[in-house]
């Protein structure tokens, strides 16, 4: 019987949900009682640690206690606890020894490192396990088969204290237990192929060969990346599973040789699939190619929408696409429930929250509301205390509250702060750009790589110039006007300004086919997972785009 294995771990893994479900559910029609439970139990098992103490966690037992007693904490002053902790010295955040540490730049910025917890890990498993949950329930066709899903690497250093450090998805994925992994169509070896275009045509073979019904990812780009390739090699693809051939086996060390090719008989059964995808149109390719595939889960908001139409054009009707967990290293904060609309409900079963009204916090206060004062339609900065020693963390994203799920609210990703510029009160955000952008994109019917707004002061009138890389020919003139003009209906005052002319028009800057692919392989030979390479679509100056964008 088709993938009976992969669909029985699945059912079982359903199974095991089923607790932490229920309580989530519970927990959400009181989601004040629940989360002054999380930071009790938060506060009661660090209390003696040299951070507890010095803030008295052993008295905090009210959000207004804990918001008076303990300052903010930015990634800048966790960074000092970390490099002790790094170090060897142990009991300084956590009660928990650290057991790895996540590197992360997120967007752009320097690099990070984020201490993994015993603790923590219970908290993220909660969230994930729950949104699972209600995925499997409206999806239960995409856990027959196995899943493709992006991992990043493991280990990229080691600390003094000796655990490793690297991705939390390398993580994760090479902690479960080998009859875990055997749902997952991609090995750990995959992903340790340094070479992105050898590494993405033994991902679509391994797909291939997998049986595949479900594709996850954090970021979409990726996703269409790898749909482009099955677009362009689909007839190699089909003759290597014809022969038992590989194409690509002569870019791999004698390592990966030796792993990848007894995995490569000859399957004429599935040869046929390809020479098919090969010859069907775009819309197609993925059905005769992936018969079982149903579901794609990845974000679908902010940023990433953008790619979300190419993404389902690819993928054909037959396959939904979900918005996944709102989630970044330092917490995980959402649980979609398999909806069509964007955003999840705030996990309060796994960390506490607090959060700061965006204009209150561009007012200059920094007074938190919890969970239970969140109003439908505002804006917050999201504050996270969890069981990795951050406490009061201030990790520097605006969330939208998008209605409520019984009694808590259901949280979207916005944007990044600083992903604003204003050169004479325009006030564009990030979102101004992507939604721009994306309108002129499909008037135009084109689809682009890579994209970003750059403010420019230089000449008689500052204004705007658009970088951008797109996957293939078009009218450029065209495209400029129109993102031109969408930026005028996204945010009322850019308009306003272009009328007055004193904002110039905007300009356009092609970037060579390519430029963003030498970015992604650069970042991932450093040590990056690909599925978490976001792009930003605002930046405040051209000096911080790689060389090869700019």
């Amino acid at each position: 019987m088709r993938a009976l294995g992969p669909a029985l771990l699945h059912l079982v893994g359903q199974a095991t949900r089923a607790r932490t479900a229920a309580a989530f559910a519970h927990a959400t029609r009181d989601p004040g009682a629940a989360q002054e439970q999380r930071l009790r139990e938060l506060m009661q098992r660090n209390a003696d640690t040299e951070y507890g103490r010095a803030h008295g966690f052993a008295e905090i037992t009210t959000p207004a206690a804990y918001a008076r007693r303990v300052p903010l904490m930015t990634p800048a002053d966790l960074e000092p606890w970390v490099a002790r902790l790094q170090a060897g010295e142990r009991k300084l955040l956590t009660a928990d020894e650290p057991v790895y540490y996540v590197r992360t730049t997120g967007s752009t910025g320097n690099a990070k490192h984020v201490p993994i917890t015993a603790a923590y890990r219970v908290e993220f498993q909660k969230t994930v396990h729950v949104a699972l949950w209600h995925l499997y329930a409206r999806f239960p066709r995409a856990f027959l088969g196995r899943a493709l899903y992006f991992v990043g690497s493991r280990k990229v250093a080691r600390a003094a204290d000796g655990n490793d450090i690297g991705t939390m998805s390398g993580f994760n994925f090479t902690e479960l237990p080998p009859l875990l992994r055997a749902i997952y169509a991609w090995p750990y070896e995959l992903f340790e192929v340094g070479d992105l275009a050898t590494r993405s045509y033994l991902a679509l073979w391994l797909a291939c060969l997998g049986d595949v019904s479900l594709i996850a990812g954090i970021f979409p780009a990726p996703i269409v990346y790898l749909l482009r390739d099955l677009e362009a090699r689909a007839g190699e693809l089909a003759h290597d599973l014809r022969n038992g051939t590989l194409a690509c086996a002569a870019a791999l060390t004698p390592e990966q040789r030796a792993f990848f090719l007894p995995r490569a008989p000859p399957r004429p059964d599935l040869a046929a699939r390809l020479e098919r995808a090969a010859r069907a149109p775009v819309e197609e390719k993925v059905r005769e190619a992936w018969p079982h595939l149903r579901l794609a889960y990845c974000w679908t908001t902010s940023t990433a929408g953008l790619f979300v139409p190419e993404l389902q054009r690819r993928l054909g009707a037959g396959v939904a696409i979900r918005d996944a967990i709102y989630s970044a290293c330092e917490g995980w904060c959402s649980i979609p429930i398999g909806d069509e609309e964007p955003g999840g409900a705030l996990a309060v079963t796994s960390h506490y929250f607090e959060f700061i009204p965006e204009i209150d916090f561009d007012a200059g206060s920094r007074e938190t509301r919890t969970a239970g004062e969140l109003e439908d339609g505002r804006r917050y900065y999201i504050v996270l205390t969890t069981g990795a020693g951050l406490y009061r963390y201030l990790l520097g994203d605006i969330v939208e509250v998008c209605g409520f799920h019984h009694a808590t609210p259901r949280i979207r990703f916005v944007r990044k702060a600083g992903a604003f510029t204003n050169l004479l009160g325009e006030k564009l955000d990030e979102s101004h750009v992507t939604r721009a952008v994306g309108a002129a994109l499909a008037e135009s019917r084109l689809e682009a790589t890579w994209f970003t707004l750059v403010p420019d002061s230089s000449g008689t009138h500052p204004g705007y110039v658009l970088h951008v890389e797109l996957a293939g020919d078009g009218d450029l003139e065209t495209l400029r006007a129109q993102v031109d003009a969408h930026l005028g209906e996204a945010s009322y005052d850019y308009g306003r300004l272009r009328a007055a002319k004193q904002l110039r028009p905007l300009a356009l800057k092609q970037i060579p086919a390519g430029s963003y692919q030498r970015v992604r392989q650069r970042k991932v030979g450093d040590g990056s997972a690909e599925a978490q390479l976001k792009t930003a679509h605002l930046v405040a100056d051209a000096a911080s785009l790689p060389a090869e964008l700019r």
